[in-house]
């Protein structure tokens, strides 16, 4: 097989359950690219946590960012595809959220901008004994309670995503039930602790990895049939199944581990190293 980019998702797979990248991981992915293979990250994240991952994993090429909102550069920053949440799919989560007594968090390429909800979250993440530093990051904004339909309004040209938290896991499975049914939006659910949390990940409609990952593969003179994508979660099933090699985590759910072409092991185990050394070295 002829893998000319090597798509990697980044939590968990390339990243531990600590946020951090391996020294296997980060020689493994290091080896691939010295073979002329481009490494890039396909994440939720946007550019910012994708440029600090990158450079954890000693440099890769590009990053698919947001999903599949936004692909760009790592060298030099350049973007070379956009596919925003938009105005009216905002206000409308925005309305949603207000129904269901929550409220969202959007990510644009540069910041990330969170409420009450998403604080409720690392809360229950420490909890659980898993804790984020996001909050302290620069690139981290509180929006005011009441402040969110603003906030679209001013930053809709540069929101890339949503996520939807909520503390009742059930509230969170309705909330997707409502994002399926309206149409307008791509909906990718995951859950931690074994369902104890849940949210969603949200983009405009038609917006997915692979199809970023395609744009980009068409950039650089290849087509999907040379990408070996490696992901664990529902936001990496289209990438997975488009890839010509399509690898899931051993942490990732049974759905997730079918629809890929082979699984390598956990994201504390070095999945990511084992699988690079298997099919690409």
């Amino acid at each position: 097989m002829d893998i000319r980019i090597l798509a990697l998702d980044l939590d968990g797979t390339l990243l531990t359950d600590h946020n951090h990248v391996s020294d296997a991981c980060r020689e493994a992915v290091q080896a691939a690219r010295a073979k002329g293979i481009a490494a890039v990250i396909c994440t939720g994240r946007n550019a910012a946590d994708s440029c600090l991952f990158g450079e954890q994993a000693g440099g890769m090429d590009w990053a698919v960012t947001g999903n599949g909102a936004e692909v760009r550069s790592l060298a030099d920053g350049g973007v070379i595809f956009t596919d925003l949440l938009g105005e009216a799919p905002g206000l409308a989560l925005v309305e949603g959220c207000e129904r269901f007594g929550t409220d969202p968090c959007f990510y644009t390429p540069d910041a990330v901008y969170y409420g009450r909800e998403f604080e409720r979250f690392v809360e229950d993440c420490a909890a659980h004994g898993l804790s984020f530093n996001f909050i302290e990051r620069k690139n981290y904004h509180r929006v005011p309670d009441g402040g969110w339909r603003a906030f679209v309004q001013s930053h809709h040209n540069e929101i890339l995503k949503a996520i939807l938290h909520a503390g009742s896991p059930a509230l969170v499975d309705t909330m997707h039930q409502w994002l399926v049914q309206d149409g307008r939006f791509e909906a990718a659910p995951s859950e931690m602790f074994g369902g104890q949390l849940k949210n969603i990940e949200v983009n405009r409609k038609g917006v997915s990895k692979g199809r970023a990952l395609a744009a980009l593969a068409e950039r650089l003179g290849c087509t999907m049939e040379n990408v070996m994508a490696i992901g664990d979660s529902d936001n990496d099933l289209s990438m997975l199944r488009m890839a010509g090699l399509g690898v899931a985590m051993g942490n990732a759910p049974v759905h997730i581990q079918a629809a890929a072409g082979a699984v390598t092991a956990d994201n504390v185990q070095d999945g990511v190293a084992r699988a690079i050394e298997t099919y690409l070295l």
